[in-house]
């Protein structure tokens, strides 16, 4: 199953623009509790919540030069998407993504055109790691063996049938073999696609993932 699927993200090289948001909130539950109560903007941008986030969001360029089809805003899996991959995923009728008004402004302060925020809307339920590969490996050289989960899975009764989504607790965002086949027969830039089936994550990472949803 995990074959029919891709994690989605941004290709890291510093030549590439990235551009950072302006005057975004932090929100806290009431009455504040903990700092893990905390809501961020880029949060409910990345999940299509726009009702406490004054549109458009001003992104200012951080570094790198050369504009490409996705860019990276600093904020895990936040990214902004150009005129031509918008096009791209209409013209596919690829499901589970919006997008957000910005202005979007090189160091000089000069607007840039052709790019809007991407949402991602589309839901399936927690990745279950009890059906992945254990595998144990070395990450140094001499060092003690590692463990880590292979394979993302998730229940497909509890995924809504979008193209691009999001699992329950996890900002990653996951896409289908329609929307990878379109990414590449476009040539869309700077995106990095990875089958969930060759995806690795450490113990400490899933213990965290478990304590977290209170089944750790």
């Amino acid at each position: 199953m995990n074959t029919m699927f891709y994690e989605f993200s941004s290709k890291f090289s510093p030549s590439t623009f990235q551009a950072r948001p302006e005057g975004l909130n932090t929100h806290y539950s009431n009455p504040p509790a903990s700092d893990e109560t905390r809501i961020y903007d880029q949060d409910l941008l990345l999940h299509g919540n726009y009702t406490n986030v004054k549109l458009p969001v001003v992104f200012t360029q951080q570094y790198g030069k050369v504009l490409k089809d996705i860019i990276g805003t600093g904020w895990a899996s936040l990214y902004l998407i150009s005129d031509k991959m918008k096009n791209v995923l209409q013209d596919a009728h690829l499901t589970g993504w919006r997008t957000f008004d910005i202005i979007l402004l090189d160091k000089k302060g000069e607007r840039i055109e052709g790019y809007e925020g991407l949402s991602i809307v589309g839901r399936c339920g927690e990745i279950d790691y009890n059906k992945s590969e254990i595998i144990e490996k070395q990450v140094i050289d001499n060092g003690p063996l590692v463990k880590f989960y292979k394979g993302i899975y998730f229940d497909l009764h509890r995924w809504d049938g979008s193209d691009f989504f999001l699992a329950k607790g996890n900002t990653t965002p996951i896409v289908t073999a329609n929307a990878e086949a379109a990414i590449k027969q476009n040539n869309l830039t700077n995106i990095a696609l990875r089958s969930l089936s060759d995806i690795e994550v450490d113990d400490f990472t899933v213990k965290v993932a478990l304590k977290n949803r209170g089944t750790g």
